[in-house]
């Protein structure tokens, strides 16, 4: 066995010895958090049985190689002989091993039994991750510890640090510490960022407290996040993205006339095609959807769904499409006239995290969102870009034809007014 002797602050010391089943230690940046995850995974490594599997896992392959491998084989050099870069694992002789995996292709995370998962900068994982490494230390009642600054407020905020703050789930433990708290962070720095830094930002990066993202696309409010409720919709409407190694999903939204509703979602990793016109099959069975809308960058996925008994448009993908249909769902937020079941955890996810790229000195800043965290937020603007109905006698037309009627009902009434000017004038006698 093993034995080290390293100094830890007071925090660090808590997430070491945390005793719930999973764990998050949200800290500012270089507060220690990473070193504190690599000598927890190695302590789970010292107790693991033989043949017993562990897992460290990091948001991306590049922060992977860069951050989080590099920590911690620099905690425990001597474990670095066992390290098979090809295979992605550190096989011992004994045959423990420990998977090394980046949680961008959330399918390498699949067909695991561990008894111990470390999650560095875990705040940039998507919720589906966070679904399936409970699914996979499930069996062996395995701990997790996550290590990461609060980038957003999607499912890290929603479903892990919420539920423990409000006292809902006795599995968990949120150990939060400042940058400061690291002895070894120089605090002139950190008065300086503080001075230098929105509030907000400043907050969330050296303070680790969960605050709105600058940049976000939408700005969706406490109030438009509601329970589910019964919804008199004039239609209800559906959004497909398709995905394989992205995420697949799929949005059903109901339409009242004066309001949009978006009511239940489908978001998976690895389905075909028939496994998601299976799934939406069941969405339109339940919510009884009219129509849906689908990305026109995959013309034969669109073409399989013919004689399922779906009703499937492409959306058109025109050259403003984005920044349109982003004005447009944000134009209907602003006038409370969108709203989001808190029960769609996966929407919430992206709205809290699709962003525009950060500004910097030597990039400009594109009027594109970051192409991450918006399968479903595309599916929302397929769905509703594609469709704004205009009543006119009790039907709803194309807003092509209800422009020329409109253009047709000025005319007529100009000319209704120019003929009553024109009449002859008759002074009173």
């Amino acid at each position: 066995m093993i034995t080290k002797e390293v100094e830890l602050h007071p925090k660090q010391f808590e997430v070491f010895n945390f005793s719930t089943q999973y764990a998050a230690a949200i800290s500012g940046v270089q507060g220690g958090k990473t070193f504190i995850g690599s000598y927890w995974a190695g302590s789970q490594i010292a107790k693991m049985p033989k043949n017993g599997e562990g897992l460290i896992v990091a948001p991306t392959y590049k922060i992977l190689q860069q951050a989080t491998l590099p920590k911690f084989f620099s905690c425990f050099p001597e474990y670095q002989k066992y390290f098979k870069e090809q295979k992605g694992q550190i096989l011992f002789p004994d045959g423990r091993i420990v998977w090394v995996r980046s949680a961008d292709n959330p399918n390498g995370l699949e067909s695991m039994t561990l008894d111990w998962v470390w999650g560095d900068e875990a705040g940039q994982y998507s919720l589906v991750v966070w679904i399936i490494l409970r699914s996979r230390t499930a069996v062996k009642h395995g701990k997790i510890l996550f290590t990461t600054t609060p980038y957003n407020m999607g499912w890290l905020y929603q479903d892990f640090f919420k539920p423990w703050r409000e006292g809902k789930d006795a599995d968990l433990t949120v150990v939060t510490w400042q940058s400061i708290d690291n002895p070894y962070f120089p605090k002139d720095f950190f008065e300086k960022e503080k001075a230098r830094l929105r509030p907000e930002e400043f907050r969330r990066r050296y303070m680790g407290e969960f605050t709105k993202m600058t940049g976000l696309v939408y700005q969706l409010l406490d109030n438009h996040i509601i329970p589910p409720k019964e919804i008199k919709a004039e239609i209800t409407l559906g959004g497909i993205d398709w995905g394989y190694t992205n995420p697949a999903a799929l949005v059903v939204i109901k339409y009242t006339g004066d309001a949009w509703y978006v009511v239940d979602e489908w978001y998976e990793i690895g389905k075909t095609t028939r496994e998601i016109i299976e799934a939406a099959m069941r969405l339109q069975e339940k919510w009884g959807v009219n129509r849906w809308v689908a990305d026109s960058a995959n013309p034969e996925k669109i073409a399989e769904t013919k004689g399922s008994g779906l009703y499937v448009l492409p959306y058109e993908k025109k050259k403003d499409a984005i920044t349109a249909g982003i004005s447009l769902i944000q134009q209907e937020i602003n006038e409370n006239r969108f709203f989001v079941f808190n029960t769609c955890k996966n929407a919430l996810m992206e709205f809290e995290s699709y962003s525009y790229p950060e500004e910097t000195e030597n990039k400009p800043v594109k009027d594109l969102p970051e192409p991450y965290n918006n399968h479903i937020l595309d599916g929302i603007r397929y769905t509703i870009h594609s469709y704004r109905p205009v009543r006119k006698y009790g039907a709803i037309m194309s807003p092509g034809i209800a422009a020329k009627i409109r253009f047709y009902q000025h005319m007529r009434k100009k000319e209704k007014q120019n003929r009553e000017i024109s009449k002859p004038f008759r002074m009173c006698e």
